[in-house]
């Protein structure tokens, strides 16, 4: 039962690290996309796409944290994150309609 436990730990801590890869990757390269005009909407668009994809990674990470020790503690944190990454996709693509 102990390697179950280290190998879906071994997981979770690549999920995180992945999902701030994208999100940092993602933030970098729409840095680098930002001059020129209309430069605000594209990098609104790719932070968003990168950020919600990121999320998705976290999302992943903290229900396999709720596999691990599930205490309430790890229940708010995945509510916490769903909501997180709700937020940040519905206020940055109303920002880019707008």
């Amino acid at each position: 039962m102990g390697l179950y436990y280290a190998a879906v730990d071994a997981l979770r801590i690549s999920l995180l690290l992945v999902g701030s890869t994208v999100i940092f990757i993602g933030i970098a390269s729409a840095a680098l996309e930002a001059r020129g005009a209309e430069g605000r909407g594209r990098v609104a668009t790719q932070i968003t796409a990168n950020a919600a994809l990121g999320l998705k990674f976290f999302l992943g990470a903290t229900i396999l944290n709720l596999i691990l020790k599930p205490t309430w503690t790890a229940v708010a944190t995945t509510a916490l994150t769903i909501v997180v990454r709700k937020l940040i996709t519905l206020s940055l693509g109303r920002w880019v309609r707008e």
